[in-house]
């Protein structure tokens, strides 16, 4: 059984600010003696942003010959390419939240697509956004490097 990997990155921003976020915020721990319990705080919402997008948003999407799948640590999600009904690529700006993750760590949760209705998004960055309708799930966004990989079934 063969598997296409459909490559899903966080976008630039993501990966060069986390690091310097980190440095900043351990730097203030060390060096600073008065407050040192709200810099830990800080720290400790930081890393839990940063579990909780690593644990929803899926690490690794694949096409093999019967189904997509969104591979997740909370579970994976598996569609049948014959219950895609269509996939269509869609701006961020026409996504408004609901609940759930939004920035810096990603994007996760339950959102309001303009002229869509309802859908689950789960997606490392906002750039390249894919809207998946399927049959037998709820409409699914998420993010891919290249969109050409996920049209061309």
């Amino acid at each position: 059984m063969s598997k296409n990997v459909i490559p899903s990155s966080y976008d630039r921003q993501t990966v060069l600010i986390i690091p310097v976020i980190f440095v900043v915020l351990i730097s203030l721990l060390v060096f600073t003696k008065t407050q040192s319990s709200l810099i830990l705080s800080i720290c400790i919402l930081f890393l839990g942003s940063i579990v909780a997008s690593l644990i929803l948003i899926p690490w690794k999407i694949y096409r093999n010959e019967t189904e997509l799948v969104f591979q997740r640590v909370a579970g994976s999600i598996s569609i049948s390419l014959t219950d895609i009904e269509k996939i269509d690529e869609i701006d961020f700006l026409d996504l408004k939240r609901n609940i759930g993750i939004h920035g810096l760590f990603g994007y996760y949760g339950n959102y309001t697509c303009i002229g869509f209705g309802s859908v689950k998004v789960m997606s490392k960055s906002k750039n390249n956004l894919v809207l998946i309708q399927s049959k037998a799930n709820e409409p699914l966004v998420v993010s891919v490097d290249d969109i050409g990989l996920l049209r061309n079934f």
